[in-house]
């Protein structure tokens, strides 16, 4: 069972490019999209007109672009000042090494991927990370935190990150799916995902 968290809204990075194109991304630091740009601006004006939200909150993102460019909405939306908003390199993506730039059709169909969902929680990739290894550093974070938090991260981080707090297995946090435009809170080990209604027309 998961330790007691103070309450955390995760929100992914909005879309780019390579999210479209089904690329593999990791740390390779890839702008928002037009889309993108729209769902983040529908996140932050979702988590604003939540009842019991505030800008006292911390609020932590992920030291690459795209997850910058969707903290910046909701910066703007609650104007909070840059001291009030932590670069976390605890939250960014998982390092995908050899495989980033490239699709995830390819990387599904090789030799080396491992077949079993269980098995690719501790796969590495070459120059890269494991989701164990994204596991250990998001606990590290965790065991900081010291009131409610909202962070802006990753699809594979936040695997991790709501593994942990939700107490899934490790087939379940390899297959958890990873929505943009919308905001998942984690709170008393349940994760709930709220869609941001983003018009991306």
């Amino acid at each position: 069972m998961s330790k007691p968290r103070p309450p955390i809204y995760f929100i992914r990075h909005g879309e780019t490019d390579w999210n479209r194109q089904g690329l593999i991304q990791g740390w390779t630091d890839i702008p928002l999209n037009a889309r993108g740009h729209v769902q983040a601006r529908a996140v932050a004006q979702a988590l604003i007109g939540i009842p019991d939200f505030s800008p006292d909150y911390n609020f932590v993102v992920s030291p690459l672009l795209r997850a910058r460019q969707t903290m910046g909405y909701m910066a703007e939306a609650l104007a909070l000042e840059p001291e009030q908003i932590a670069v976390e390199p605890a939250v960014q993506e998982l390092g995908f090494g050899v495989w980033e730039g490239k699709p995830f059709w390819e990387l599904k169909a090789s030799a080396t991927y491992p077949a079993h969902p269980e098995d690719r929680y501790s796969w590495r990739p070459e120059r890269g990370e494991s989701y164990e290894d994204g596991h250990i550093r998001i606990n590290r974070w965790l065991d900081t935190l010291d009131r409610p938090t909202v962070v802006v991260a990753h699809g594979a981080i936040g695997r991790c990150l709501i593994a942990e707090i939700a107490g899934l297995q490790r087939r379940a946090l390899v297959e958890q799916v990873m929505l943009q435009g919308y905001y998942c809170r984690l709170a008393d080990g349940q994760a709930e995902w709220f869609d941001a209604k983003a018009d991306a027309s």
